[in-house]
């Protein structure tokens, strides 16, 4: 639950927690059905937030969270086009980065 007064945080379809909407990666689909990762965060279209790291990256693929969030089915080849574009934007490592935010 977002807490009164502070807009911006954002919600992570992989690890579930509220983070700051700075420290996230927004991704944006369109009626069209073209999903593209927001450098500016500023676009239209549905968006969704992650983490940059790869271990939410891992978890919102297995729960389904793209879905989830996006509020439409995303095909298999869509996701992996996502996926691969976002290896640029991830830190591949694991465990807790909490004390960095």
């Amino acid at each position: 639950m977002r807490r009164k007064g502070n807009n911006n945080e954002r919600l992570c379809l992989g690890c579930r927690q509220l983070r700051l909407k700075r420290n996230l990666i927004r991704i944006a689909t369109f009626r069209d059905g073209r999903v593209i990762i927001d450098e500016a965060k500023k676009l239209g279209g549905r968006g969704a937030y992650i983490c940059p790291i790869a271990d939410c990256l891992i978890a919102a693929t297995k729960r389904k969270g793209w879905s989830y969030g996006l509020r439409r089915p995303i095909d298999p080849l869509t996701l992996n086009e996502l996926l691969s574009n976002l290896k640029r934007h991830t830190l591949w490592m694991s465990g807790d980065l909490s004390r960095l935010w």
